[in-house]
């Protein structure tokens, strides 16, 4: 028996400038970090010559086509040898809550299915492919490599294609800090990414030169937010978040909603320093800032809203493949080099 493992991450800058559309025309580059929210994939020896017994959006039992769950389908038709399985998975979160939990589980699924052999950049692109070659969706890649490199990182997305991904060291106090100061809250909608970025991919498709711009200026907070980590801000963080979401709101039409705006104005009369949708907007998680005088105040503006609370902490670990024996010990899985 595998079980497999995948962090799910928060955006703090660049999110939407991975987006094809724009990437390939101007190069994307997004800041984000992973957190100790995973999506978690076992897959076991079954009894039956390619069949596959699945509980993942629900249970079924087939030869693989019959599965309901599209990024399972895909990863299955590309990465599945045949050998009887059982597949279940688990998430800390909804899905469709911009916390990039359907790649994760992607890369969680690649990564048990190919028996913890692929780097974290093979994974990442495996989980790409599949929701993007094989679903045809209108997403970017920040997510996929996030979740399989985990930590603080900044990802740069080349107009060629390539991407290079390097780690951002963040004083561990200061991660501390930010684990206090930076609250989430589910709206209590979720939604479906590839839907809501395909507007925004539209628009960047036919040279709309509001939405340039707007993705311009989204990639440029990138660096201020790493001039914010490097020098222990964790306000200068909050404001660029705020600033992030001023420029995507605007985006497309259905990245922001009312109760969203109502209740961001309620949290910044509070005292937050700014905040934003996390993923493609249109539901899901708000993340906001709020230093330690004004958190309960805020926590209560959102509560008034009826956005619930999402304790949460950062955490380094990407994608983590571990074998168990019938024994029941677990064993790493070996990786090139270890996931």
């Amino acid at each position: 028996m595998w079980i497999s493992s995948a962090p799910l991450r928060i955006s703090l800058a660049g999110g939407g400038t991975d987006v094809p559309g724009y990437a390939s025309r101007f190069g994307g580059l997004v800041l984000g970090a992973t957190t100790d929210l995973r999506v978690t994939v076992v897959g076991r020896p079954a009894g039956t010559h390619r069949h596959i017994r699945a509980c993942l959006d629900e249970c079924s039992s087939t030869a693989g086509a019959g599965i309901t769950n599209p990024f399972a389908r895909e990863a299955l038709s590309r990465h599945w040898d045949g050998s009887p399985l059982d597949l279940a998975s688990f998430a800390d979160v909804p899905g469709g809550s911009g916390l990039g939990s359907s790649s994760a589980f992607s890369v969680a699924l690649v990564a048990g299915l190919e028996g913890g052999a692929l780097t974290q950049d093979q994974a990442a692109e495996a989980a790409s492919s599949i929701e993007m070659h094989g679903l045809g969706r209108p997403v970017g890649r920040q997510d996929q490599y996030l979740s399989a490199h985990g930590g603080f990182r900044t990802i740069d997305f080349h107009r060629d294609g390539t991407v290079a991904v390097e780690e951002v060291p963040v004083d561990e106090e200061f991660v501390h800090r930010l684990d206090e100061e930076l609250l989430l809250f589910f709206t209590g909608r979720t939604r479906d990414a590839g839907e809501v970025l395909g507007e925004q991919n539209a628009r960047v498709a036919h040279s709309d030169r509001d939405a340039e711009r707007r993705l311009h200026a989204i990639k440029a907070l990138t660096p201020l937010a790493l001039d914010a980590l490097k020098n222990n801000d964790a306000t200068a963080l909050g404001q660029v978040l705020g600033a992030h979401w001023e420029l995507k709101r605007h985006l497309g039409s259905r990245v922001s909603l009312p109760s969203v705006e109502r209740a961001y104005a309620d949290a910044l009369d509070a005292g937050a320093s700014g905040g934003k949708l996390l993923g493609a907007g249109g539901g899901g998680y708000f993340l906001v800032h709020s230093r330690a005088a004004c958190r309960d105040q805020v926590r209560t503006a959102m509560a008034t809203h009826g956005f619930t609370e999402q304790p949460f902490r950062f955490d380094t670990r990407g994608v983590r493949v571990t074998s168990v024996d019938p024994a029941g010990q677990p064993t790493r899985l070996p990786t090139r080099p270890p996931l």
